[in-house]
């Protein structure tokens, strides 16, 4: 079974779905949780007036630390209500680098991810955080779609 599970977590709902799932397999399996949250520098950077004003850059950096506290927070109550060790990772970087890299160096066994479903063009100018990660994870990963259609089916 899996015993260090890791959760990535943007503080969107559906990563907050797939905590919820990420905290139930390491309740049954015993183990322990660790949550990252990866504030993304490289799409605050190309914001226009980033680097130009320093006091926008530093208040938008010290606001994305706030929700990173805010994400992290809310998936260490809910390890804390399951009786489920955990931790938490803030980073800086590219998501799924970040992810990958938190991953292996923590030793999970298991990687949980939402997705939000991007596709078409979107998902080519985007990019898509999930899908490097399963690309290029040598973890297996979980992927917990957006809320929609399995959900109603598990409630039925």
């Amino acid at each position: 079974m899996f015993k260090k599970i890791m959760i990535a977590s943007d503080g969107s709902e559906t990563s907050m779905k797939a905590a919820e799932l990420a905290v139930e397999l390491a309740r049954l399996s015993e183990g322990s949780i660790t949550v990252i949250y990866v504030v993304d520098i490289h799409r605050l950077a190309s914001l226009p007036g980033y680097t130009s004003f320093p006091s926008i850059s530093g208040r938008l950096m010290e606001l994305m630390l706030k929700e990173s506290e805010q994400a992290t927070a809310e998936v260490g109550e809910m390890a804390w209500d399951a009786g489920v060790p955990f931790r938490r990772i803030v980073a800086e970087g590219e998501p799924s680098d970040e992810i990958l890299k938190g991953a292996y160096e923590s030793g999970s066994d298991l990687l949980v991810v939402g997705r939000i479903g991007r596709s078409g063009l979107e998902k080519i100018m985007l990019g898509s955080v999930a899908e490097k990660v399963v690309r290029h994870s040598k973890v297996p990963v979980l992927i917990v779609p957006t809320l929609g259609r399995w959900q109603n089916r598990l409630q039925n």
